[in-house]
Order: C-alpha cells, then sequence, then structure tokens
C-alpha cells in the first residue's frame, strides 16, 4: 500500500512499544486488553453504563477501566484503548475542569488510542495488501479493531509520510539553493 521505511514514530509510538514489548506484548494476538490493563497498572471491568476509566492521581496509579457491555467486541477494545490513555496521560476530573482542556484530553486520547490499538512496531512486520479498503479491512481483523479506526490510523500513517517526504523536497531545493548562491555546480538534471 505504501512505503513505511521513512515514518518516524512519535515519542508516545515509543514509548507503547517499549512496554509492550519489555511485557511480550508482540503481535496483535499478543494485544489482550485485561493484560494491557494489568501491564500499566489497571483492570477492565463491564458496566452497564457508558465506557470511561476512574483513577486517583497518586503514586499507585492503578486505574479501573470500565467498558460497556452492550458493545461488540471491537467497540468495546476501541473504548479501551481511549479510555487507557486518560489514566496513563492525564490528570484530574474532567467533571471540573474547563470544556476546552476537556477537549484537549479527548483529543489527546484519541490519537493515544490509535497508537496504543495498532501500534506502528507491529504494522510494519505485516504484509499490508496494497489496496486501501483490502488494508483496512485485514488490519481490522488482525488487530480487532473497528474498521473506521484502522482507517483513520492509516490515514494518520500516510499524512506523516507525505509530511517527511515534502521536508525531504523542501531540505533539497533550500540545498540547491544555498549551492548557487555560493557560486557552487549544481549538476542539469534531465526530465523524461
Amino acid at each position: 500500500m505504501f512505503d513505511l521505511s521513512l515514518y518516524k514514530p512519535t515519542y508516545v509510538e515509543n514509548w507503547i512499544e517499549e512496554i509492550y514489548q519489555a511485557n511480550g506484548i508482540l503481535t496483535p494476538a499478543d494485544m489482550d486488553i485485561e493484560r494491557i490493563a494489568e501491564v500499566f497498572g489497571g483492570k477492565v471491568v463491564d458496566t452497564k453504563a457508558k465506557s470511561h476509566v476512574r483513577w486517583e492521581d497518586d503514586e499507585d496509579n492503578f486505574f479501573v477501566i470500565f467498558l460497556n457491555n452492550a458493545l461488540d467486541e471491537l467497540s468495546k477494545r476501541s473504548d479501551f484503548h481511549h479510555e487507557l490513555c486518560h489514566p496513563l496521560q492525564h490528570v484530574g476530573n474532567q467533571e471540573r475542569i474547563p470544556e476546552a482542556f476537556k477537549e484537549l484530553q479527548e483529543r489527546q486520547a484519541r490519537t493515544f488510542q490509535l497508537y496504543a490499538s495498532i501500534p506502528f512496531f507491529m504494522l510494519r512486520k505485516l504484509p499490508i495488501p496494497q489496496y486501501e479498503n483490502e488494508a483496512i479491512d485485514v488490519l481490522s481483523k488482525e488487530f480487532r479493531v473497528p474498521y473506521e479506526l484502522v482507517a483513520e490510523r492509516l490515514h494518520q500513517i500516510k499524512r506523516r509520510l507525505l509530511q517527511v517526504r515534502l521536508d525531504i523536497q523542501f531540505s533539497t531545493y533550500i540545498q540547491e539553493e544555498e549551492r548557487k548562491i555560493n557560486g557552487e555546480m549544481i549538476p542539469y538534471k534531465f526530465n523524461d
């Protein structure tokens, strides 16, 4: 589908990778949500309520992720990875913070959800079909997350790859312009 060799994982992606690998979570088949919760210091409980997480801001860092038991398995896994972000990266109670800050935390949790549910270090090892719809379908089954989540993750990766390519082109252009200014010879490029 696309060349992943130029992709540069973010700090958070690298952090997730380190923790997953240190705890034997190496393939999509290893991504049991109860196990992941345990690795990070929490547990998962089913509830009739909307999915949410509760934790105390203390040195214990224990948390409980409550997953709506009416959800299908893929949606539960999606909610789990979203809720996991809050105790790991946020402080305070969302019910008591300004709306703008709550929106920021939700955006951060959505990004974390993409990283944690479809880790790049696992994704890059998989054969990804050439056509996007087929790739999304295959990866949705492999990582056991909703189709829409996979589509968003792949689009995120494609945007970052595009940015890297544009950065390379811009850097090359700047270097050529600097050589021109300094009077250096630039080899002529033939356009086919």
